[in-house]
């Protein structure tokens, strides 16, 4: 891919307009008042498009706040996180749980009745959950469109935040709120975090080593979006038992060799060490549980 011409005086205005620093350690995102108004009202538009005509959305205070004590401050909720180039780092949306189960029984023609609180999701309200999550995630590209060329993809659909990997807990947050109005929601708040780090690599605030013309934010999503195009071979070695080389010899069709199965295999992906998980069975096929990522050697 070919990169473009070095981007005018006022192409650079524009992107750095995404970021004002009014201090050495405050900073303000003028830009996002705007991407704001947009997704506030797809929001509206999509939950009315699932049966609830009178529904309004009102824009909440946006703050900055720790990963830690925005999600504590939304449990028991569901959150959604997006791998959203060119920001480098995750946008998370998030909305309570007992939002999502209204949603769910309007969906499948109730009046949006809440019933007993609970911990676990059915198979129907996932399905939901992944949905509703995927068409926020069209909404919130919508409302970025002229400021920057955003294609959130869905990868975490999850009511643990601690599952939330690519976000630690003393990161900072831009959350932005958005509460809804009139019957059978009254009050809830739907949230829109985006982490500082990322807010502020879009606009230039630190200097980071990229590759030429990555600066224009169209090719530099065009590159990202044919690198997650690449294919990559992932293995796990669930045994690797011994025996002596006489036994090995001895050998014969039918003979058996027994297996210790560990608790815990690797994951690695292209030769290299990727994860931790755990055997197990999903739908019906043999599966691993992801349950550590390791971390690179600059903790990523």
């Amino acid at each position: 891919m070919k990169p473009p011409a070095a981007p005018t005086t006022d192409a650079v205005d524009a992107k750095a307009s995404l970021l004002l620093r009014k201090a050495a350690d405050s900073y303000a995102f003028p830009a996002l008042d705007s991407v704001a108004i947009q997704f506030g009202r797809s929001l509206r538009d999509l939950i009315r498009a699932l049966g609830v005509s009178s529904i309004q959305v009102e824009r909440g205070d946006a703050e900055t706040i720790s990963f830690a004590d925005w999600t504590a401050s939304t449990a028991p909720a569901i959150f959604w996180r997006y791998h959203a180039p060119p920001l480098k780092g995750p946008v998370l949306l998030a909305a309570p749980r007992p939002l999502l189960l209204q949603l769910v029984d309007i969906f499948y023609g109730g009046k949006g009745g809440l019933a007993a609180e609970r911990e676990e999701l059915t198979d129907a309200e996932e399905r939901f959950a992944a949905r509703l999550g995927r068409d926020m995630g069209l909404q919130l590209a919508a409302a970025w469109g002229d400021k920057l060329a955003m294609e959130p993809e869905l990868d975490c659909v999850t009511g643990d935040p601690a599952k939330l990997a690519a976000v630690r807990a003393d990161d900072e947050l831009f959350v932005q709120r958005f509460i809804l109005r009139g019957a059978p929601f009254e009050g809830r708040t739907i949230a829109c975090a985006y982490p500082l780090a990322a807010l502020r690599g879009v606009a230039g605030a630190e200097p980071v080593a990229e590759m030429p013309g990555a600066a224009n934010p169209v090719w530099a999503g065009a590159l990202n979006k044919a690198l997650r195009d690449v294919r990559l071979p992932v293995r796990s070695v669930l045994a690797r038992p011994e025996i002596s080389l006489v036994k090995l010899l001895a050998l014969e069709v039918g003979d058996i060799i027994p297996l210790g199965m560990p608790r815990h295999v690797p994951v690695t992906v292209a030769g290299r060490s990727f994860a931790v998980g755990s055997i197990g069975e999903a739908n019906g096929n043999a599966a691993i549980m992801i349950e550590h990522i390791e971390k690179g050697p600059n903790h990523d």
